[in-house]
């Protein structure tokens, strides 16, 4: 059983390992630098933006190597207005002091 779980992370690694090669091969460094500034905020969607290139490289969509520019188009497609909308909305809750009297802060006789 730990032999299997082994071989399991083995072979996950050795993908892995596959698909950064391809990602280097298929894209510039700055289009690799910029996907790896968005996996530290979003690993789901770098990696979703990964897949694409890498399906697009398949299917001969790509000639040469990808570059910073045609990656922002592929995020925007990615992304889509969708994710716009999920943006994050802070709300602050202030709390309200009232004067009162009895809260004993203030206090002279002490």
């Amino acid at each position: 059983d730990v032999e299997q779980i082994q071989k399991k992370q083995a072979e996950q690694k050795r993908q892995e390992e596959m698909r950064e090669e391809m990602l280097v091969q298929i894209m510039t460094p700055d289009a690799r630098e910029r996907c790896s500034r968005i996996a530290m905020v979003k690993p789901e969607k770098a990696r979703r933006v990964e897949d694409v290139v890498i399906q697009m490289a398949r299917v001969g969509q790509i000639r040469g190597k990808v570059d910073e520019q045609q990656l922002i188009r592929i995020l925007e497609q990615v992304g889509g207005p969708t994710e716009e909308k999920k943006s994050a909305k802070i709300v602050f809750n202030r709390r309200r002091y009232e004067d009162d009297e009895d809260d004993g802060l203030f206090d002279d006789d002490i």
